[in-house]
C-alpha cells in the first residue's frame, strides 16, 4: 500500500495511441484492511481514490478491499468512497492530477 502512496503509478509512459484499443496490461489492486478502530477508513478511502485516479485506462484497473475484521464502519466509509469517487475520479481525469487523495489536494488549495 506504501508504494501507491508514492505515486508508483502517476507516471508511466504512453503506449496508447487516439482512435485505438488500449495495449496496456489490465491491473488488479488489492488493498486490506482489518479494524476501522486501528486504522482509519479514511485511510483506507483515500487508498482507493488514489488508486482509481491513476492515469490509466479505467477499464484496465481494478481494485479490491479486503476487510479482514468485516466491520461495518469500514463498509459504510467505502460504500460513501465509491459514490463519491463517481465524481471525484472523472475530475482527476480532467485536470490531468496525480493521484492524490481529496484531502491532500483541498489543504494545499
Amino acid at each position: 500500500m506504501m508504494l501507491i502512496h508514492c505515486g508508483l503509478f502517476s507516471s508511466f509512459v504512453r503506449y496508447d495511441r487516439d482512435g485505438e484499443q488500449s495495449q496496456l496490461a489490465p491491473i488488479d489492486v488489492f488493498v486490506s484492511t482489518v479494524d476501522p478502530l486501528k486504522e482509519s477508513p479514511l485511510i483506507t478511502a483515500n487508498t482507493v481514490l488514489s488508486i482509481l485516479s491513476v492515469e490509466y485506462p479505467v477499464d484496465k484497473v481494478s481494485c479490491y478491499v479486503y476487510d479482514d475484521g468485516s466491520a461495518m464502519l469500514t463498509f459504510e466509509s467505502l460504500s460513501e468512497t465509491a459514490e463519491f469517487a463517481r465524481k471525484w475520479v472523472p475530475f482527476c481525469k480532467i485536470i490531468a492530477s496525480n493521484p492524490e487523495p481529496p484531502s491532500f489536494i483541498l489543504l494545499k488549495r
